[in-house]
Parts: structure tokens; C-alpha cells; sequence
């Protein structure tokens, strides 16, 4: 039931109509005109490619909801012999559910898992850039508690972590249940709750003694077998009671963990779990210690998670603590919700109120959101002409180009712009979950337009509307936006041939400080130092060069740019790159982490420049018996493409393992811009150049050879790419938000292959050296480390020898049932401020330092690294294996734990997942979608694909690869049955003759209808 207006300023509906201003004029005409019944909206997605209804958007007609009593009524008369029972349990993890009104049963409980497509090890083997911090570096241990959390409801179940067996992980639930998991990932832990190991004893035995050869894990856990609640009373009752000490402090404190706005910066931020207690709670809770104990955090937890206005929780980095990190939304962000719904809310009573009395209030908000309503409607109608909407999660591409000159400009008011800002924040940003009440109102702004009749009004169609309207591009990547972190502005016409924003282009170019290290560096003038990289590279961040001692050892000198000798950590520059964390290489939407164009000016590599040098001595049999770090200046600097480069040191090029599959749609650009650098060709080069680098590529091929006998992955899968022009497309902004696009991007989609292994060998030495020089002299920086359990390292070296390597040699792409046991083995990768073995890159220790002006992680090190050079040069002493920490470095090891390093976890990881996954799959998507619904280079899509399932969920999707660019895909129960197959005709490892059925944009999935069982 719809709420009354608690307004008490009643005005007569006569004199509201007789009133002067033309919006009170129209609001009168808007409340005498015949309301119609809205045409419903519960057909899927599935409509046709033809535009949608249009009404005339100059009309002020509006329709009137019917109460949903009658529509209930009027479709029972309808359907008299279809009705049936409605299903018990939770929905599909993913959809919107209604957990508001309809009551959760535990026994329909689902746990909330991530998603395929973020799992680490789905990156790990393309190359070792590619290595995330990912969620399999929350590692549990026995005797940690946990909070589940439902996947489709709102309940949460506690349940302690009972250990690791043959790899499935297994938990005892504060509902007396048992179940297991290969990636579950709490989102809050408690570790060593349980401090005794043998109070696990009985429950653990009694799982095992029901783990027989013949049951497998999942089926134990679907015929409830393994421990009772009397066996587990012991672990019930610690649970309840860390529950009741939990609600107890917040029913204490509910005002203010209720009110966290009062307490909280009204800016947006990210802030950890411990961060927000002690922003909302008194520090006698703590009593006496450091931190709030477990049960004070899991209050605050508790009620934090549940408020969906002002916090959201970060998932898909690793736990800080005891908990994920959550960005918190601005002031403005809070109160705009809140407004938007109470607007919404508002117009609908306003509709249906058919008493003679009206506040004014009331009125003025329906004529506001009323006037919102018809710009809306001219902007998409003016879209429609030039795009077609479509049901896959995009509009079509451009079918007319439109004279800008004939173009009525769109002007948004104030509330408009406040509607726009939540939709963009319902549809873009996937602010609110799958059980959050504020999709409603999502869906009340489409059902008020009236121009998606007959489709789903979801977060989909909610996106489609902000194209429509110009608020965003048409082949805008929505990954951009519910990627975003707290501080990093998401520029929503990147690429496009438009004027900069005034606010950027009034700002006032940076100040560099002095060279802090000018009387240190050494000139590198006797060698040639040659900087490897793409003809298009605009930041070069590193060279090499060789230098021969008497002895037959080389030294191998890489040469990395130095912008922390003149950008200080506490700078305005410093600050706003520690937001970013990197530069961001997405197709179309590239962006640097320094916007200034003179640090690029001053420290991208070329004669003259300075850098910071990591030098280490390699034998001829790839031994590095000596190293150190020198500041420099360059002079003799070459510039030299790795195909380039593979041609002189004569690198064989076997294409025998990679695919050939190429699609391309769109005009593709005309070649006319000239490289950014001079670049030199092989037949310019000396007898020294050339020897040179055929001397680096010997070098490079023994260090690598020694790091694959210590465990280091020995090839990397070529995986697909898609390159993206904006040449052709030319932009149109129509009103100061709202834009219009001629032309639509060029994309091409291909595999990429690392065809500079020398750079990757050598860089590699790099990171070795800064490793090694640091921690000899305790300095903290972020090293980086893996996270492998030392019981496992028997297990993961066979499963590496005798499964994984093999494959990878082959240059076949490891199966999913593989990666998962990869990464349950290897335990995940961080950043830490001790150094520790990294296998995987056959390193003892390892720091990434090789991309200052490309990674802030890298220009940490450096900041560090160069206070260290600074305070040895001082004292004439060296630091080596002293203990207490000089004075002078920027950050302690306290500072880099607590305060920068989750910080850059969580913002590595999302920039990472988005460039290298997300927003690679969503433009190559859009490239499928291109050509097989609209027809562009068509022939370039085989007509069935082999599809290779990998996981089976009964009644509701089988999902697995298809063979083409090895992109994820489903079969919905409609596919299955479209097939003429059943459930039980497929098994997990089959292969299956596919056609598509349905590409998914905003979703990034596509759909198959099987054809024929393969193998």
C-alpha cells in the first residue's frame, strides 16, 4: 500500500487551477486528462529489433497505474486454467528477488558465490602483468568463523571453517547444517575463533567417516549426511552466543551505527571495516586494546551491509582483516536517492489520489517529475531516429546519420538531472543488490516514460535508457561504472571528439619539485640503451643495456623512468595518481595516472632523461651474482620494435598453436598518424647494436631457463584482444549533458601473443634486484608474494608437472575443473611489506618497479628505494642489515599495511579486472553482436560452435565455452527445450554442437540453443 502524504499544507483543487504559472496551468490539464492503462511489461526480453511504440511526447498525458489488487483480478479472469502453486525457495543467484515482503526459509538457502568470470586464475596465464591480487588470497584456516551470506535472500548464517579436505573446504552453520565449497569467499571472518582444534574433532570425523569413494562431496551435502547437531552442540553454542553479544551491542548503539552520515566525511571514500567502527563507535568498546573485539565489528558489519543508501561493499579484492573494504558514497549520492525515491513516490499518490485536497508540495513535485517525463521522451525519440533499441543490453548501431544542425537541443532541470544520477547509479553503477527494495523505483522511472512497453523494466532496460538519452554513449562499456572506486571520475564521453570539461582545462599545470638525486646519478654514455616498445607507446617506462666485464659476465642495466625524484609522495599529483593506482588501457576509454602532460614530457625515456637503474650481473649460464640500484641520465638512446628486435636475434615464431579467428566490424581507420617517436629499423643499426641484442637475448633465455627449474609457469596462453578506433565516429553534444554519435567504433578482435619475451625476461631482473636490494636492508615496499600454503607445495608441483605445464606447452587453455584446482593449490598472490617466493615467476622474491608512470605500486618503490640511496650517500654507510628504519623514508611498514596497501589492492584489482577482463569481453561482445544480429561482416561468425560444458544446474542453465575466442556462454531452460533436449542429456566435460540464440550485452553473456550431443 502506497504511503499518504504527510503534508498538512492542503491546497483547493479549484484554486490550484485557476493558479498563473504555466506549470500549474499543465499540472491542471495533467490531473483532468482521461488517464490510460499502461500497457504491461512482463513480457521477456525477447521482443523484436523493430523500434518500440512511440506516443507523441508533446502530449501531457500520463497513465494512471492500475492497483495491483485489480491487476491481479483482471489476470486470474485470464488465466483460469494455468494458475499452480508458486515454488518455495530462493530464486536465481543474480536476479532481483523480493526479499522485502516474502519470507526466507533456511532450508532454501543458497550461498552467495562469485561469479566465473572473477575468479584470479582466469588471468593468471596470459602473462605475468596479468597477476591479480584476487579473491583466492583469502585463505581459511580450521576454527575460523564466518558469515555466510544468502545469494537471493536477506539471511545470514554464521559458520565455522572446519578445515580443507581433497581440496573442497568445509563449514558447520549456526543452523546445525554442513556444507562444502571450492570458492566461497566470506565476506567476514573471525580468525581462530575456535582456539582448541580438537573441538572440531568429532564433527570433522563424522564428515569423513561419510566420505566414501562412491559419494562425491556435493551429493553428501544434497542428502544431508555428516554431522548431527548433537555432535556439533559445542560449535552452536559459541555461535549463538557471539551472535546475541553481536545484536546486543547493536541494539545498544543502533542510533548511531543507524546514523552513519552524521559521522561519516561527507565525501566519497573507501574505508575498511575497523575504519568505520572507530568513525561510528565509542573507543571504550575496545577495552583497552587496539581494535574492537570480533563481536563489536560484526555489529557494526551487520548493519553496515544492510545499508545499501551509503555503503558498498568491495568483493571482489581480498578481505582486509576481517572484512571486504566498502566504498562509501558522497553525502550527495545518499540524499539523491533518497530524494529520487521520495519524488517517484510522491507522483504515483499524486496520480491516484482522487481527493479535492493536495499539498502544494506534492503538486510541485509531480509537476517536476512530470516535466522530467516528456524531456525524456523527446530525447529518446530523437535517438530512435538515428538507433534502433534493442533487448540485448544496447541500442543498435547508427542506421542514420543525423544533421546536427536540425537537432533540438536538450536541456535537463535540476530534478531531471537528480532522476538521470540514480538511474545511472541503479543501471551503470549496480549499486544495489539482487534483495535491494530500490529497483522499484528504477522501474517506476522507465514505467512512467512509456516508451519500453512489452520488455522488462530491469537494470538492462535501465541502461538502454541513459543510451537513449545521450546521458551516455551507445557502445559504452557498463563495467566502467560499477567498477568505479570512490575519487576516480568516470568521464562518460571518453575518446569522443569533444571539448575538454572547462573545470579541466581551467585547471593549472603541475609543479615538479627539484631533482632530489641530480648530484647522484651516473651518466650511462658509454652503452646504448634501447627502449623496446610498440611504434603507438606514449609512456615509455623502460629501456636496457649491456655492459661486458673482463671476466665474461655481463652486466645487464634496465633503465626505468624516475618521476618520484621530482613528484613527492604528498603532493597534489601523488595524491590524485594514488587514486587511480594505474593507468587505464581499456579499449576507447584510455586514460593515464598522471593527467599532466609534462610529467610525461620530463620522465618518459629518451636522451637526456633521467631514470632509475636496476642493474644486475648475469653469468653466461643465467646466474645474477651481484646487483645494484644507480640514479641516472641517459644519452645514447634507440628506439626499436619488439618484432623488430625478434628479427635480429633471429626468435623463432611458431603460430602453429594459435588460433586464426578474426573479427572485425566497422570502417576501419586510415593509417595517417605518424608514431609518436622516431623509431629505428634494423638495417640502421651497427655490428655493436646487433650484437648487443642478440648478446640481451642469450642472456634472457638462460635466466628464464633457470627460473622454469625453479617452478616458473613456462608459457603463457595467447588470449583474445580487441582493439578499438573511434576515427569514424563523430560525436554531437545536443544540450549540456546529452550527446549524439555519428558512426560507430571500428573494433577488431584477434589473439595477441607476447612477442616481446626478451622485455618480459629482462624486466624480470628488474624486479629480482629491487627485491633483493631492499630487503637486505629491511626496507618496506610492495613486494610482491604468493600466497601458497607450504603443506600444498608437493601437491601443486606435480599438478604443475604432470597436468598444468603440459597444456600450457601445447598452448592449450587449461579447463576450468583445472584453474580451480590451480588456484585452491596456490593459494593467490598479494602485496606485502615482506618479501616472499613467487614460483610461479621462479623468483626467491620480487617487487614491480619496471612502469613508475604507469603503476603507483611501482613509484612507491621507487620513492622508497631512492630515500634509501639518499640517507646511504649522507651517512657514508651502507644499510644493509640494519634493522631500525631510517627517518627519512616516506613509509613505514605500519603505514604500508594498514593505510596504502588495501587501498591498492582493491583499486589494482578492479582497474586490472576491468582492462584485461570486463571490458575486453564487453567490447568483443559488442563485436559479436554487431555482426551476427545487425548484420555487419556477418560471414565472419561460424553459424554453430562447439560449446564445452563445465557446470550443470538442473531447471535452470547448463554453462561452459564456446570454441570461439573461448568466450563463457548458457543454455537457459528455453534453449534446452528449443533443442528438443533435457537436463539430463548433458554431462560436465561434454561437447555439444551449438547455434547462438542470444547475445546478452549488459550481462556479457550469450545464449546457445544445442543442436547435437559431439562427445
Amino acid at each position: 500500500m502506497l504511503r499518504s502524504s504527510s503534508s498538512r499544507n492542503y491546497v483547493c483543487w479549484r484554486c490550484l487551477s485557476q493558479q498563473t504559472k504555466p506549470s500549474d496551468r499543465l499540472l491542471s490539464q495533467l490531473r483532468r486528462t482521461p488517464l490510460q492503462s499502461y500497457p504491461s511489461s512482463s513480457s521477456s526480453s525477447s521482443s523484436s529489433l523493430s523500434s518500440l511504440p512511440i506516443r507523441s511526447h508533446s502530449t501531457v498525458t500520463l497513465f494512471r497505474e492500475q492497483t495491483i489488487r485489480n491487476e491481479l483480478a483482471q489476470w486470474e479472469r485470464e488465466n483460469t486454467k494455468v494458475i499452480s502453486p508458486a515454488a518455495f525457495g530462493d530464486g536465481v543467484q543474480g536476479n532481483v528477488t523480493n526479499s522485502v515482503t516474502r519470507a526466507s526459509a533456511d532450508a532454501s538457502f543458497q550461498i552467495e558465490l562469485p561469479d566465473d568470470s572473477d575468479s584470479t586464475s582466469a588471468s593468471i596465464f596470459n602473462s605475468f602483468d596479468d597477476v591479480d591480487l584476487g579473491l583466492a588470497g583469502a585463505v581459511l584456516q580450521a576454527g575460523d568463523l564466518v558469515q555466510i551470506d544468502a545469494a537471493t535472500s536477506r539471511l545470514q548464517i554464521l559458520a565455522v571453517c572446519l578445515g580443507n579436505f581433497n581440496g573442497h573446504s568445509h563449514y558447520y552453520t549456526s543452523t546445525g547444517k554442513w556444507f562444502i565449497s571450492q570458492s566461497f569467499y566470506p565476506g567476514f571472518v573471525v580468525k581462530k575463533f575456535i582456539k582448541d582444534p580438537s573441538e572440531l574433532r568429532t564433527i570433522v570425523d563424522a564428515i569423513l567417516a561419510q566420505s566414501t569413494s562412491e559419494v562425491v562431496p556435493d551429493e553428501l551435502q544434497d542428502l544431508n549426511l555428516g554431522p548431527t547437531r548433537d555432535t556439533g552442540s559445542s560449535l552452536l553454542y559459541q555461535l549463538h552466543k557471539f551472535h546475541i553479544d553481536s545484536r546486543l551491542i547493536r541494539q545498544t548503539y543502533v542510533e548511531r551505527l543507524s546514523q552513519p552520515d552524521k559521522r561519516l566525511s561527507p565525501e566519497e571514500k573507501v574505508m575498511s571495516l575497523r575504519e568505520i567502527a572507530d568513525a561510528l563507535l565509542p573507543v571504550n568498546l575496545k577495552r583497552g586494546k587496539k581494535t574492537f573485539p570480533p563481536e563489536v565489528l560484526y555489529a557494526v558489519y551487520t548493519t553496515i551491509k544492510a545499508d545499501e543508501v551509503t555503503f558498498n561493499r568491495l568483493i571482489r579484492a581480498r578481505r582486509h582483516h576481517e572484512s571486504h573494504l566498502f566504498a562509501v558514497n558522497s553525502l550527495k549520492t545518499q540524499r539523491n536517492i533518497i530524494e529520487v525515491e521520495d519524488l517517484l513516490r510522491t507522483f504515483y499518490e499524486f496520480l491516484g489520489n482522487n481527493s479535492s485536497k493536495i499539498s502544494r508540495n506534492s503538486a510541485t513535485k509531480a509537476m517536476q517529475f512530470r516535466d522530467f517525463i516528456l524531456q525524456a521522451r523527446k530525447a529518446i525519440d530523437q535517438s530512435r531516429t538515428s538507433r534502433v533499441w534493442s533487448p540485448h543490453g544496447t541500442i543498435s548501431p547508427c542506421k542514420k546519420e543525423l544533421d546536427p544542425s536540425t537537432l533540438e537541443p536538450i536541456e535537463w532541470s535540476d530534478s531531471g538531472l537528480a532522476v538521470i544520477e540514480f538511474m545511472q547509479q541503479w543501471a551503470a553503477v549496480a549499486a544495489f543488490g539482487p534483495i535491494s527494495r530500490y529497483h522499484w523505483v528504477g522501474a517506476s522511472v522507465l514505467r512512467a516514460i512509456g516508451r519500453y512497453a512489452g520488455v522488462q523494466l530491469d537494470r538492462t532496460t535501465g541502461w538502454t535508457f541513459l543510451q537513449e538519452i545521450g546521458w551516455v554513449s551507445p557502445w559504452d562499456i557498463p563495467w566502467r561504472y560499477s567498477m568505479r572506486l570512490p575519487g576516480v571520475e568516470v568521464n562518460r564521453y571518453s575518446g569522443l571528439n569533444l571539448p575538454e570539461p572547462k573545470a579541466e582545462a581551467d585547471t593549472a599545470p603541475a609543479e615538479l619539485a627539484e631533482d632530489q638525486l641530480a648530484h647522484l646519478r651516473q651518466e650511462f654514455a658509454r652503452e646504448t640503451v634501447y627502449c623496446i616498445d610498440s611504434e603507438s607507446t606514449l609512456d615509455v617506462d623502460d629501456g636496457v643495456s649491456l655492459e661486458a666485464t673482463p671476466d665474461g659476465k655481463h652486466w645487464i642495466h634496465v633503465h626505468v623512468a624516475d618521476p618520484a625524484s621530482r613528484i613527492r609522495p604528498d603532493s597534489p599529483m601523488a595524491e590524485a595518481a594514488a587514486l587511480k593506482a594505474q593507468s587505464q588501457y581499456l579499449a576507447g576509454f584510455n586514460s593515464t595516472m598522471f593527467k599532466d602532460k609534462i610529467v610525461r614530457e620530463t620522465f618518459s625515456l629518451s636522451a637526456n632523461q633521467p631514470t632509475l637503474t636496476f642493474s644486475g650481473l648475469v653469468t653466461e649460464d643465467g646466474q645474477i651474482v651481484d646487483y645494484k640500484i644507480t640514479p641516472g641520465i641517459l644519452r645514447d638512446v634507440v628506439c626499436i620494435t619488439p618484432e623488430d628486435v625478434n628479427s635480429i636475434c633471429g626468435v623463432p615464431f611458431d603460430h602453429s598453436h594459435l588460433q586464426s579467428a578474426v573479427l572485425e566490424v566497422g570502417t576501419p581507420p586510415e593509417p595517417t598518424k605518424p608514431p609518436p617517436r622516431i623509431m629505428v629499423k634494423p638495417s640502421e643499426l651497427s655490428a655493436t647494436h646487433i650484437a648487443d641484442l642478440k648478446m640481451l637475448s642469450k642472456l634472457a633465455d638462460a635466466l628464464h631457463q633457470n627460473r622454469l627449474a625453479k617452478g616458473a609457469v613456462p608459457y603463457f596462453v595467447p588470449k583474445p584482444v580487441a582493439k578499438v578506433s573511434l576515427d569514424n565516429v563523430n560525436a554531437i553534444q545536443v544540450g549540456g549533458d546529452s550527446i549524439r554519435c555519428n558512426g560507430d567504433p571500428f573494433i577488431q578482435v584477434a589473439y595477441e601473443l607476447n612477442i616481446s619475451e626478451l622485455v618480459s625476461r629482462l624486466m624480470l631482473v628488474a624486479g629480482e634486484v629491487a627485491a633483493r636490494w631492499c630487503s637486505e636492508r629491511n626496507i618496506p615496499i610492495p613486494y610482491r608474494v604468493q600466497l601458497t600454503d607450504p603443506k600444498n607445495q608437493a601437491a601443486l608441483d606435480a599438478f604443475n608437472r604432470d597436468v598444468l605445464y603440459p597444456q600450457l606447452a601445447a598452448g592449450k587453455k587449461p579447463s576450468p575443473a583445472d584453474l580451480t584446482t590451480y588456484r585452491n593449490l596456490i593459494g593467490g598472490f598479494d602485496m606485502a611489506t615482506t618479501p616472499g617466493p613467487v614460483p610461479m615467476m621462479g623468483l626467491d622474491c620480487y617487487a614491480k618497479v619496471t612502469s613508475p608512470l604507469r603503476r603507483f605500486p611501482d613509484l612507491i618503490a621507487h620513492w622508497q628505494i631512492e630515500a634509501a640511496i639518499l640517507e646511504e650517500h649522507k651517512s657514508g654507510e651502507s644499510l644493509v642489515g640494519q634493522k631500525a628504519l631510517p627517518p627519512s623514508l616516506h613509509f613505514s611498514k605500519e603505514d604500508l599495511e594498514e593505510r596504502v596497501l588495501p587501498m591498492l589492492r582493491v583499486r589494482e584489482r578492479y582497474f586490472k579486472s576491468l582492462d584485461n577482463q570486463e571490458g575486453n569481453r564487453s567490447w568483443i561482445l559488442q563485436a559479436m553482436l554487431r555482426a551476427w544480429k545487425f548484420g555487419e561482416n556477418k560471414e565472419s561468425i561460424p553459424k554453430t560452435f562447439r560449446f564445452h560444458v563445465t557446470k550443470i544446474v538442473p531447471k535452470v542453465f547448463v554453462s561452459g565455452e564456446i570454441d570461439w575466442f573461448g568466450l563463457r556462454a548458457q543454455m537457459t531452460v528455453d534453449d534446452v527445450q528449443d533443442g528438443g533436449m533435457r537436463f539430463a542429456d548433458f554431462e560436465e566435460g561434454m561437447t555439444v554442437e551449438v547455434e547462438i540464440s542470444d547475445i546478452h550485452l549488459f550481462d556479457a553473456m550469450i545464449d546457445v540453443k544445442p543442436l547435437r550431443i559431439i562427445q
